[in-house]
């Protein structure tokens, strides 16, 4: 899923499933439902922020699971009834709360995750297998550069949040139109499809800072390898420093 290299990721926490009530459900713009899920059953889940994701799991309505459900059993039944998964980005882990948001882009069309979220209510339970590790931003770069689309949003806002307030941060992000813009505790490129635009081009019409860049991106595949690209071959920045992930391929259901 991702170019990064493991030296600029945290450790792999402990892997294990977790089945956890949904205590709240924002419609946070037209097209991005934020579910929060908690409860004690999240006491013991560690979180190292930025990109870091876990694995939704969404098993048919009439299936029966066992009792408790845990990796080892989840695993042993998948002869019988195996889940379809999606990978999700932690938006928000809150520790104290025992809680954690994840941040769903609404799709007109069919998919196990985003109709799930469209239905969600308080006391329905989410199922998880995680975490991964996490990216860790460059402390010695000069500057900073996150870029992605709507997928990307809950990590971009969650790497802004562990930056230090003084960091040099330039941020690009393509939604659909102005109505999917988030609040972001830093200035934002905004970039919409509706108006034809496109990620790619609005870095490459960017006046970007100088020094040693540190950059994280995600999205649609062929739009990281345009970025990627640019980045590269036309800025000439070290290719070390630029570390894109395939989110989801355009054309591909589910993403």
């Amino acid at each position: 899923m991702s170019t990064q290299t493991a030296g600029r990721r945290t450790r792999r926490p402990e892997t294990k499933l977790w089945r956890v009530p949904v205590v709240r459900v924002e419609r946070v713009t037209p097209r991005l439902a934020r579910v929060t899920v908690g409860g004690g059953e999240l006491a013991d889940f560690v979180s190292a922020g930025t990109d870091q994701n876990v694995m939704l799991y969404f098993y048919p309505d009439d299936a029966e699971l066992p009792e408790p459900l845990t990796l080892e059993s989840a695993r042993a039944m998948w002869s019988r009834v195996r889940p379809l998964t999606r990978t999700y980005t932690i938006r928000r882990h809150d520790p104290d709360a025992n809680e954690i948001d994840f941040d769903f882009v609404l799709h007109d069309a069919a998919g196990p995750a985003s109709d799930w979220a469209k239905a969600a209510r308080p006391g329905d339970r989410l199922i998880f297998v995680g975490p991964s590790p996490a990216y860790r931003p460059d402390p010695t770069a000069d500057w900073h550069l996150l870029a992605g689309d709507e997928t990307a949003l809950p990590a971009i806002a969650a790497i802004l949040d562990v930056l230090p307030a003084d960091a040099v941060v330039r941020v690009f992000a393509e939604v659909e139109d102005a109505a999917e813009e988030l609040a972001l505790p830093t200035p934002v490129t905004w970039v919409h499809r509706s108006a034809g635009d496109a990620l790619a081009g609005a870095v490459a019409a960017a006046d970007l800072p100088p020094g040693r860049m540190d950059a994280w991106l995600a999205g649609e595949r062929s739009s990281m390898v345009e970025l990627r690209a640019h980045l590269l071959d036309e800025r000439g920045f070290d290719r070390r420093a630029v570390r894109p992930t395939t989110y989801w391929r355009r054309g591909e259901a589910g993403g």
